[in-house]
């Protein structure tokens, strides 16, 4: 609220003026409330954002029979699961109703193989008979069939309070925010105080007509209703002004002058911060890491991987490999395997010496080096060779030295 409106929520007897008063007011509490659930919102969806997107640096491996393919499933899973949205906008879907949804996010499959996170359904758990799932509805659309647990693919986060405990949490926090702005306004705020003298009232204390006369609203009412109204507006704004002032009126300045003791906007962020805290400690990610700190990045980065990000990828293949693929199957060798190699980023220098142990005890060939540096692969048959060093050797040959050979 500015200085103006706080001189027309005083009232001059005008009721015009009140009500105007009154409106903006209501204006800003209504504008104070909307803020303070954005900061909620901001670091919630920050989190959700900064998850989704981490799983989608992630590759889905698909394997059949222990041999890694590259199918129609793998282009679904890792280019376009349906034909409205890329791989990240859908994981960005689905991180989204793990946490705002009350049940968990539901992931159906049109019958032309597309994958949609259904935006509403209700869900009937049985005990002894496959869950359905009736009333699925997807962007826009609403499902006439009933889906079963095999057909959809069901994910719910470990902690399915968690969106309740982030309300909870800021209830309190919302209201240390909402009165630390209060403070910021208040100490921060120009106070003034318009003295009326009795020359004022005897020079004006006229009514101009009758129907004045009848409201009880006399030339000197409607002289400071001009001066609140029109002439302190400019004399208020950003830039400079003059305001002319009828004789028996005067200002006196009653601001707070103490600068030591003023309330900065650094309160009000540190409330702020507290917030994104509490909402980092939820999705168990690095507090630093969702602030976009540098310091340390890398253990942040490893401590994100370990904490958060690993648990939902084991429950997303768990939930793939049990639907996808029948037990034989899966026994055979047949599965998804989610690799999160190339979530973090590198410089080539700095793995160098890493890769080339890889390659010389025969883990990798040239071409899976090339795969993980996001490379083209050769088309050589030597490039998907496995080669290791000769200065390795079986322990029962090396006891015995290598004369006899």
């Amino acid at each position: 609220m500015g200085l103006l409106d706080m001189f027309l929520s005083l009232g001059t007897g005008s009721k015009k003026n009140s009500a105007a008063a009154q409106k903006e007011r209501m204006n800003y509490l209504i504008e104070e409330v909307t803020a303070n659930i954005f900061f909620k919102q901001l670091a919630v969806q920050t989190s959700v954002n900064l998850i989704a997107k981490t799983l989608a640096r992630c590759e889905f491996k698909t394997f059949d029979r222990g041999k890694a393919i590259k199918g129609e499933l793998y282009y679904n899973l890792n280019i376009q699961p349906n034909q409205n949205q890329s791989k990240t906008a859908f994981l960005n879907d689905l991180v989204s109703e793990l946490v705002f949804s009350d049940e968990g996010a539901l992931v159906i499959q049109t019958d032309d193989m597309q994958m949609l996170v259904a935006d509403s359904y209700q869900r009937n758990k049985h005990a002894v008979i496959p869950n359905s799932y009736q009333y699925v509805a997807a962007n826009n659309y609403n499902f006439k069939r009933t889906f079963y647990e095999q057909d959809v693919l069901f994910l719910e986060l470990n902690n399915k309070q968690i969106r309740t405990t982030i309300d909870g949490l800021y209830d309190s926090y919302g209201k240390l925010i909402s009165g630390s702005i209060k403070n910021y306004n208040r100490k921060n705020a120009k106070k003034l105080v318009l003295n009326i003298s009795a020359l004022f009232d005897q020079e004006f204390s006229k009514y101009e007509n009758e129907e004045d006369e009848e409201n009880d609203v006399t030339e000197g009412d409607k002289r400071i209703d001009d001066l609140m109204t029109n002439r302190f507006k400019n004399f208020f704004s950003d830039g400079d002004s003059v305001v002319t002032m009828e004789e028996g009126l005067s200002l006196n300045d009653f601001s707070n002058s103490d600068t030591k003791n003023a309330f900065t906007s650094r309160d009000i962020r540190a409330a702020i911060d507290d917030v994104i805290d509490l909402v980092a400690m939820a999705f168990h990610i690095p507090r630093g890491l969702l602030k976009g700190d540098v310091a340390d990045i890398s253990q942040l980065t490893n401590n994100f991987l370990t904490f958060c990000i690993n648990p939902i990828v084991e429950q997303i293949e768990n939930e793939l490999n049990r639907k996808l693929f029948t037990k034989e199957e899966y026994l055979a060798g047949s599965r998804i395997k989610i690799s999160t190699d190339k979530i973090k980023s590198f410089d080539y220098k700095d793995i160098a010496g890493s890769m080339e142990v890889l390659v010389r005890i025969g883990a990798f060939s040239v071409n899976d080096v090339l795969e993980f540096l996001g490379k083209e692969r050769i088309d050589e048959p030597w490039a998907d060779e496995h080669i290791i060093t000769k200065n390795y050797a079986e322990i029962e040959k090396y006891l015995k030295g290598g004369d006899e050979e």
